[in-house]
């Protein structure tokens, strides 16, 4: 448990990292080693492992006892720690260490590893942080679903300016796109139809406060492929939002079904479910420490009312 008042140097502390990160070299190792004395830290448990081990490690820290866990490791590594201390409560700090690095990006802003651990050491906040769970999975910032998942190299790829790599990933997604209809209804409401579900935690949403009860659902429409182009390429240079055919909606939980097993993308992890599945919001998901003065309730538009449309809704949508 976190004493009270809250003081992080007194907590027994765990610390992983996962050495077969994209940023997580001999160097880094070696950089948060020396890190960690200096912002006044010791930990108790340092477990340094590879990919493969890092399950094991998670449930050797979760059974430790620890006060919090510090984490540097990519989304797969961060989604994974995230979910141990869930069911632990154990509070986490996790730090970008990946290439993407959606949760440590929503937390810590564009602060390096080093930054957001320093910055946390010196003045630490806990905070409650909702997800969205799909098939005994959670995500805590993102969840796509539907063939535009398969976007998700192609955008990484141009993100890191490697355009050649881009181009290839795009063409190889855009074949394999916008191939499914997928259905979703909210409640009783009457199932409707898109080309893919974007599923935003409040973490990230731009219209919701960080702390919403509900997340953030926006419904992808293309009536044809001149459309669908456009889409794709708001998908891969922008934001899916912005697009005249996107519905966007609050809510709590919907359900999406499709003739075939859907393939999704949960913070930045591909995965495949089955036809039909139920996608819900957890809050309180688990505790993060992050500095005093990152979130505010105030950094986004308060949604008005759960289970509605928002003012952006481009597109017909049922009542819910």
């Amino acid at each position: 448990m976190v004493p009270s008042p809250f003081d992080l140097k007194a907590l027994k502390l765990g610390v992983l990292l996962n050495r077969s990160s994209g940023r997580c070299d001999a160097a880094a190792e070696a950089t948060l080693g020396n890190l960690l004395p200096e912002a006044g830290l010791t930990p108790a448990v340092m477990e340094c492992v590879l990919g493969d081990e890092v399950d094991a490690a998670l449930r050797r820290l979760a059974a430790a006892d620890l006060g919090a866990l510090i984490v540097l490791g990519g989304d797969g590594t961060i989604r994974s720690a995230a979910e141990k201390c869930s069911k632990a409560d154990i509070p986490l700090i996790a730090l970008p260490g990946g290439t993407m690095n959606m949760l440590p990006k929503a937390l810590y802003g564009e602060r390096n590893w080093q930054q957001a651990l320093r910055d946390t050491a010196a003045r630490p906040r806990l905070v409650d942080v909702g997800a969205g769970q799909v098939d005994g999975l959670r995500f805590f910032c993102a969840g796509i679903f539907g063939t535009p998942a398969h976007w998700a190299e192609a955008r990484e790829a141009w993100r890191k300016n490697q355009f050649r790599k881009a181009f290839a990933h795009a063409l190889k997604a855009y074949r394999r796109s916008f191939t499914m209809r997928l259905g979703y209804h909210i409640g009783s409401a009457e199932i409707d139809r898109a080309t893919a579900l974007a599923v935003l935690c409040p973490l990230i949403s731009k219209v919701m406060p960080w702390d919403a009860p509900a997340f953030e659902v926006a419904a992808l429409h293309t009536r044809d492929l001149g459309e669908a182009f456009t889409l794709a390429l708001a998908g891969l240079f922008s934001d899916w939002r912005v697009a005249a055919q996107v519905t966007t909606i609050a809510t709590r939980s919907l359900t999406i079904s499709a003739k075939r097993p859907i393939p999704a993308l949960l913070d930045g992890e591909r995965v495949m479910l089955k036809r039909s599945a139920d996608i819900t919001f957890v809050p309180n998901a688990f505790r993060a420490l992050i500095p005093e003065g990152v979130l505010t309730p105030s950094h986004a538009e308060e949604v008005s009312s759960v289970d509605a449309a928002t003012p952006k809704a481009q597109a017909q949508s049922a009542p819910h």
